[in-house]
């Protein structure tokens, strides 16, 4: 093996920057889109957000993901963590719907900077043999952090009285500025590999001349809008026909983050063994479970059942996608790599998020139609998670 191929030794500053991101990001992940919703968004506005959201934080992950490849991991991770601290920061001093679009956008944006680098750095303490096992332990310590951030705000809000409010999210936000910041310092304290100094220039057309690339990103473009459809109910379900609390909404994403760090390093273990593909289309299919769950609940726990699921769902996918991206990139494009699949997924996205607030505001009388656009995105989720069984294997077979 030559010195190129050798990984860098996971250690305990490497953890602790996967928990402090983690942490910061599912608190904002979770609470900026009913932030909006409780601020008085309508489904359309919330299917605007959904998509541009996704679309900010994933179309320019390729020029993103390309920088790191020739100029370092870090600078990147760290630029994007800071600002959007900032971001998140902003989102506690205003209520209006119209500021508030703009100011989750910015932040998924800035999110955006820093995640080819970061799955791209995975990708340095791993070699082809062991990298499900390597970055499924690691997403394991990291969603611990999506665990705890999620115990802390159930803490400070147990005792919540009245309805929910866009002030009754300032603490949580603020946590979430607080974490973002901090990971975005400790970065500098991890090892990188330096970029390889024979990168050269590439365009998308060269891109795209890897045909197991391109049917991956063809297969993630129709799931993304299949699965965003949905996107702008879930929030609307939360605030509006639920009335949840703070402590509730906790509650959901604690049982889905404790599934997710319980099963993460074994399904990276069974990824080793029988290979990617298997993986990725049980994670696709396990999504489907969500608008179905949205739509039949009448209580919160109801939901918190679905979350269960979801949880192992959400692991499975989180292991498999670095895994697979990386597995077929060079070294030297890891990050672009990375990045061209997201971005797939987040023009995706935006399509089908905008559809999914359009098509329900303007034909199904708005919240009172919530459930069509929950069970047409099921049967989407379903049928283009069953195309990635098209997807070529990735995996490579040990020799003897």
């Amino acid at each position: 093996m030559s010195d190129e191929e050798t990984p860098l030794k996971t250690n305990r500053i490497l953890l602790t920057t996967g928990f402090t991101r983690m942490f910061g990001d599912s608190l904002n992940n979770r609470f900026n889109n009913l932030l909006v919703a409780a601020a008085g968004a309508t489904v359309n506005q919330m299917g605007f957000l959904q998509g541009a959201k996704s679309l900010s934080a994933n179309l320019t992950q390729l020029a993103f993901g390309r920088l790191s490849d020739k100029y370092g991991k870090k600078r990147f991770i760290s630029a994007g963590h800071i600002l959007n601290a900032a971001a998140i920061a902003a989102l506690i001093f205003t209520d209006s719907p119209e500021y508030l679009i703009w100011l989750v956008i910015l932040s998924s944006f800035f999110n955006g900077v820093s995640i080819p680098s970061w799955n791209s750095l995975l990708g340095d303490y791993t070699d082809e043999h062991n990298r499900g096992t390597i970055i499924g332990a690691i997403n394991s310590i990291s969603q611990l952090g999506s665990f705890f951030a999620m115990i802390i705000a159930f803490l400070i809000s147990i005792n919540q009285q009245g309805e929910t409010t866009t002030k009754s999210y300032a603490i949580v936000l603020a946590l979430a500025a607080v974490a973002s910041l901090t990971s975005g310092i400790l970065i500098w304290f991890t090892e990188e590999k330096p970029p390889r100094k024979t990168s050269k220039n590439i365009n998308i057309r060269e891109l795209l001349q890897d045909p197991r690339l391109t049917r991956y990103l063809l297969l993630n473009f129709m799931y993304g809008a299949g699965m965003s459809f949905a996107w702008p109910l879930f929030p609307m379900v939360i605030t509006h026909r639920l009335h949840m609390k703070i402590w509730q909404i906790s509650t959901l994403s604690l049982t889905s983050s404790l599934v997710s760090t319980l099963s993460q390093r074994q399904l990276g273990t069974i990824m080793d063994r029988i290979g990617r593909r298997p993986i990725i289309v049980m994670s696709r299919l396990t999504m489907a479970i969500a608008p179905i769950t949205y739509a039949l609940a009448t209580q919160w726990w109801h939901i918190a059942l679905g979350e269960f699921f979801l949880g192992f769902g959400m692991a499975a996918w989180m292991s498999s996608e670095s895994t697979y991206i990386i597995d077929l990139a060079p070294g030297e494009l890891r990050a672009t790599y990375l990045a061209s699949s997201t971005a797939a997924f987040g023009v995706a996205s935006f399509i089908g998020s905008n559809l999914g607030g359009y098509i329900i505001d303007t034909y199904f009388n708005g919240i009172a139609g919530l459930n069509n656009g929950l069970f047409l995105s099921s049967a989407l989720r379903i049928l283009f998670g069953l195309a990635y069984l098209t997807a070529f294997e990735s995996r490579k077979p040990e020799t003897p």
